[in-house]
């Protein structure tokens, strides 16, 4: 009997289902999936699929959460590869992108969102933390491809190139809010760009904002050489100390802090474990600077959830894959420690012995953190409640029914004995069955990746995009 998707109040069966344990654990487990609207409405731990109701039966096809990418900005897909390798060689933020973002249209942002919303829906992403120019343009390309999302309107009053529509953003910023309502997926946030980008005078009216209309703030910290440098000239203190004095750490509705690549012991003690998120972007990071130091994070306990970041620095908007490299942030350090440099030197059998004791007192540092279940949170709970309008991230009662069915028997995904390892770190979004968000399903069911690439919608996007994307080139004299 073929599967039915036309129902309106649906069941789904799985013998392997991605759910939470009482105490917050991930597990794997059989389960009944109610799903009715955009909500998912009960989890039923059962054995079999129910009798005497009609239920969609993946068998052992395990079914996750969708994965929730918090640090993204989608239309800068666009610019993958412009500049090439010569553009990273200094501030790639204000030495390229704020020259081409200068010569943006209106309707180049939203029809350069749609490309790299589809690019995350393909890879399993049901929600993205956006933070980019033009906020109504961002969420209506979002909306086009039905992708979640918090939008954080860009917000700058001292260069870059959103000062000469800082009024029109902030007033989009609290428009996005009243619009849009808890059942479409979209919420807001605040979104100012980085400390050396936005005044003591911008930032304590966002803190206002932000603890008046209970909006999170989601902004780049410590992420470039010259940002630090201009705190310490400016105001003789870190990014960080300088954010804790004016008091965003301490923003009720709390942060979400990205890059951190210039944080010192003391700006991590800093951070409010309960209100502030550190947002690790590794592969983007290793591109325009370098990885931002996660073992420090983890040893001083702080929260932090994974992005992306843009195309233009990752060349992927495949949250999965970060997991990979999250995973192995503990393992390089050993490389680059002294122990590793005592054995390069000597090739001694007893230095040799010394790596691997570094090897092992740095993994069981964080343990935990960077078990498979440890590194799934960073993509699903740990960015679960990180917005009061929009639960997602878990496949629970009262949380946004955006789930993913994976195929085991995919060569990217099979034999699948271990779930959690296998999301983590396999190649697996090729190994997509099918897809729901918000309560829909999306692309053709065995044939998920293919159906969406050759569907009418994209197509139209995509025709839309280059052709946008070529008048920006010539704009910039690069065609």
């Amino acid at each position: 009997m073929p599967l039915r998707y036309d129902l309106v109040v649906m069941k789904i069966f799985s013998k392997r289902v991605i759910l939470e344990d009482a105490s917050g654990q991930l597990i794997v487990a059989p389960a009944c999936i109610s799903v009715d609207g955009t909500f998912i409405t009960d989890v039923e731990k059962v054995d079999e699929p129910p009798s005497g109701v009609d239920v969609l039966d993946f068998g052992d096809r395990p079914i996750s959460p969708a994965f929730v990418n918090c640090h993204t900005h989608l239309p800068m897909s666009a610019f993958r590869g412009i500049g090439g390798v010569a553009a990273l060689a200094g501030n790639v933020v204000e030495d390229l992108f704020f020259r081409i973002e200068s010569s943006l249209q209106v309707g180049d942002i939203r029809a350069f969102t749609r490309m790299g919303a589809y690019e995350a829906l393909l890879s399993g992403t049901g929600t993205v933390w956006e933070h980019y120019y033009a906020g109504l343009e961002l969420a209506d390309g979002i909306e086009d491809v039905g992708l979640n999302a918090v939008i954080a309107p860009t917000l700058q009053d001292l260069s870059g190139p959103g000062t000469q529509s800082l009024e029109s953003q902030l007033s989009e910023t609290l428009e996005i809010q009243s619009r849009y309502s808890i059942e479409s997926g979209i919420a807001a946030a605040l979104g100012p760009h980085a400390t050396d980008t936005v005044s003591d005078e911008l930032w304590n009216q966002i803190i206002e904002l932000a603890n008046t209309k209970n909006l999170p703030i989601h902004s780049h910290v410590a992420q470039s050489l010259e940002e630090y440098q201009r705190s310490v000239e400016r105001f003789s203190m870190s990014p960080v100390e300088r954010l804790e004095r004016l008091g965003v750490l301490d923003a009720k509705s709390g942060s979400l802090l990205v890059h951190c690549l210039f944080f010192s012991n003391e700006d991590l003690k800093r951070i409010r474990p309960q209100l502030n998120t550190l947002g690790f972007c590794s592969f983007s990071q290793m591109q325009y600077a370098f990885p931002a130091h996660l073992p420090s994070w983890i040893e001083h306990d702080v929260r932090y959830v994974l992005g992306t970041d843009c195309g233009a620095c990752n060349d992927t908007m495949n949250i999965q894959q970060e997991l990979r490299a999250a995973g192995g942030a503990l393992s390089f350090t050993v490389t680059q420690s002294e122990a590793h440099r005592r054995f390069r030197q000597s090739g001694s059998l007893q230095d040799a012995e010394a790596v691997m004791e570094e090897r092992t007192a740095t993994r069981n540092l964080a343990a935990e953190a960077i078990s498979y279940p440890g590194l799934l949170k960073s993509v699903w709970g740990t960015a679960s409640n990180m917005h009061p309008d929009l639960p997602v991230g878990k496949i629970q009662n009262g949380y946004r029914a955006n789930i993913v069915v994976w195929d085991p028997e995919h060569p990217s995904l099979w034999p699948c004995l271990d779930v959690l390892q296998t999301l983590s770190m396999a190649d697996a979004s090729k190994g997509i069955y099918q897809m729901m968000t918000s309560g829909q399903w999306r692309g053709t069911a065995g044939h998920y990746s293919e159906s969406i690439v050759e569907s009418d919608d994209y197509k139209e996007a995509r025709t839309e995009a280059s052709l946008r994307l070529d008048g920006l080139l010539k704009r910039l004299n690069l065609r």
